[in-house]
């Protein structure tokens, strides 16, 4: 009796499910007539049309809003700020987590991705085109005004070469005396402020000058401070203030200077730490704004 019950449901189903695919009779598939699916296919075309163009129309008008050469929020109180942070090269993009440059005298291609990526890092400022030769007291305030049309100042590589960091001295890696890189943040409209001449850091008091920006390294800790030895900036007073401000023109020469470690230590890890000094840069170790750390590991061994 049960077992007839069962099959009977069992039936029962299956001509139902069967029905609902298609239904002779009433003329419906999956439930509905082909008029019914004719006016919900046309409504949803609709609906998805208009949301389509509705979608499209606001973005248009955001765009609209926008510029291709300045951020639509930037300076005080915007994610960007107002304090450019500093950073270094050769930093190896292949191991982006690390600020360790580590290279034994003994072993050249121990130091070759380092001078490669300078080689790399420093090849744009090759191109001069586009660029306009700034001398005395000419600097880039006419980029804001000008936009596009303005001609940004060439920043020359001479002094580099002249200091012993240079290709040809593969950066001073060959030696023993690493030239590091050190340059800022791209800031919009951020040029620096110069101190009063009784507030000027001890730390570059002997190097400052007005309208650049001063640098100094230095160990992060003590024993760092001791092991780190002489180090000679390039510049000796730092990035020259005649780049800045920055905006986005085509070709932009990022300003640079280098410092060249003439004395580490040999197979010690030294930590260091390089600052930027003008009177609106702040320094804040947790955010890293104004400042940068690395280290340095020279070895001078049999691998």
């Amino acid at each position: 009796m049960a077992n007839g019950r069962a099959k009977k449901e069992e039936v029962d189903y299956d001509h139902g499910w069967k029905e609902f695919l298609y239904n002779k009779r009433r003329g419906t598939c999956l439930g509905r007539t082909s008029k019914s699916w004719f006016q919900i296919t046309v409504f949803y075309i609709i609906f998805y049309a208009l949301l389509a163009a509705f979608w499209v129309g606001c973005l248009a008008i955001f765009l609209g809003t926008l510029d291709d050469k300045v951020p639509r929020f930037y300076g005080k109180g915007t994610i960007i700020g107002i304090n450019p942070g500093v950073g270094y090269q050769p930093w190896l993009k292949e191991n982006p987590d690390s600020t360790l440059i580590k290279f034994n005298l003994k072993n050249p291609e121990s130091w070759k991705p380092y001078v490669d990526q300078l080689d790399g890092y420093l090849s744009k400022y090759k191109n001069t085109n586009g660029t306009r030769e700034c001398v005395g007291d000419d600097n880039n305030s006419n980029l804001l005004a000008d936009g596009s049309a303005a001609r940004p100042c060439r920043f020359s590589l001479a002094d580099f070469d002249k200091a012993g960091c240079s290709a040809a001295k593969q950066y001073g890696f060959k030696e023993g005396k690493p030239c590091v890189v050190l340059s800022l943040n791209r800031l919009i409209g951020w040029s620096p402020v110069d101190f009063a001449p009784n507030s000027v850091p001890e730390q570059v008091r002997d190097r400052y000058k007005n309208g650049s920006i001063a640098l100094h390294c230095d160990g992060t800790t003590n024993v760092d401070k001791e092991h780190i030895g002489k180090t000679t900036y390039v510049p000796k007073e730092g990035i020259s203030g005649k780049f800045y401000p920055y905006i986005f023109v085509d070709n932009y020469h990022q300003p640079i200077a280098m410092v060249r470690f003439e004395t580490l230590p040999r197979n010690k890890l030294v930590l260091v730490e390089c600052r930027a000094y003008a009177l609106n840069i702040e320094h804040d170790i947790t955010s890293r704004l104004g400042l940068v750390h690395f280290e340095l590991f020279v070895q001078d061994k049999k691998e």
